[in-house]
């Protein structure tokens, strides 16, 4: 009889040993759940505690903590290829592990000080970023000018390299995405599309709103606004022989015309949202000098058909004009390059000739 309860009794305990079993690995895998949710919540808060927040009149808060990079916060086996490739210097985007750029992400990503120590090693590190880097675009104001006239208004040394058309070919598959402008920093990192070169320059020197994340936006978007302006005016006529292509562009910066509306446009822009010869706020940044370059290029013969005078009407942009002309870095530019004897494209003889607009 014994002998039969225990054979009968066999199943049960296998069937309660592997209840039992379930059981527990499920409470491993809850707790294993609830720690996981714990850590995440705590470091959350955290992060949430360190980061300074500031409220602006309209109630809106906005965290102004340095974001961290995606290498400060990503750990170096989960970089992946494309992080080895440009830590090892082999990425078309150059740059290298420990570089200038890298310090100065981590210096941005770490705790802020406090007091006169802190500005100055934020300049500090500003300088050391764009300090002796290289502008690398062709030999005309095109995409690069306003990129060149933020570095000279910032009072960053660098070295302007103006790549001649014959050689084009050559350095074209250098460049990161086969365009240039390119901005190399003096740590090997380089940077390419102009708008965002731009704006990165801008961030570095002044020129672009730190905390104003609106005033950032206006920014943005006049200099989209000119983006759309200039693909405008290429898109007219295109096609057609030259004296029609001409009659055309006249057609469309003449009052009533596709053109004539977006300058308008741009011009009541600026008179809504600057003030004092500035396109966007009332200081000098890189919406400001984007307007300058692109409509030097508008009046200068980039564009076949388009006269000199289409900008008169708009005395918004042409007290824009007058303003960034005539300031002290930009005067003291364009004599460098009129006294070095350069020979001067037509656009840049425009504006080299709104020193005395």
């Amino acid at each position: 009889r014994n002998v039969t309860e225990r054979v009968n009794d066999r199943p049960n305990e296998q069937t309660n040993e592997r209840t039992s079993g379930r059981t527990s690995r499920r409470a491993d895998e809850m707790v294993s759940w609830m720690v996981a949710l714990f850590l995440s919540v705590s470091m959350s808060q955290a992060l949430l505690l360190r980061q300074p927040t500031t409220f602006t009149p309209t109630g809106h808060a906005y965290n102004l903590s340095p974001r961290p990079t995606m290498a400060a916060a990503l750990p170096t086996a989960r970089r992946g290829a494309l992080g080895r490739a440009v830590a090892s210097g082999s990425a078309p985007f150059g740059g290298r592990a420990g570089g200038r750029g890298c310090r100065l992400a981590a210096a941005a990503a770490a705790e802020p000080g406090t007091g006169a120590s802190a500005d100055a090693d934020a300049t500090n590190a500003v300088s050391s970023i764009l300090t002796n880097s290289k502008l690398t675009y062709f030999g005309l104001p095109g995409r690069g000018e306003a990129i060149r006239l933020a570095l000279a208004i910032g009072g960053v040394e660098f070295e302007d390299e103006r790549v001649p058309f014959p050689r084009w070919g050559q350095v074209k598959p250098t460049t990161p995405w086969g365009t240039v402008p390119v901005l190399e920093l003096a740590d090997g990192s380089r940077l390419s599309q102009a708008r965002s070169v731009l704006r990165f320059v801008g961030q570095y020197t002044g020129l672009y709103p730190s905390s104003d994340y609106l005033l950032a936006q206006r920014v943005d978007e006049l200099m989209d606004a000119l983006e759309d302006l200039g693909s405008t005016i290429t898109s007219i006529g295109q096609g057609l022989p030259k004296n029609e292509q001409e009659a055309a562009r006249l057609a469309a910066v003449s009052e009533g015309g596709a053109v004539y509306d977006q300058l308008a446009k741009i011009d009541a822009f600026i008179e809504a949202y600057g003030s004092g010869g500035h396109a966007v706020g009332d200081a000098m940044n890189i919406a400001s000098i984007l307007t300058f370059t692109t409509i030097g290029r508008v009046v200068g013969g980039v564009f076949y058909g388009v006269p000199p005078t289409v900008c008169d009407p708009f005395p918004n942009i042409q007290a824009v004009r007058r303003a960034v002309g005539g300031h002290p870095a930009v005067v003291s530019w364009y004599s460098g390059r009129v006294e070095s004897g350069a020979k001067l494209s037509p656009a840049e003889e425009v504006l080299a000739g709104c020193r005395g607009m």
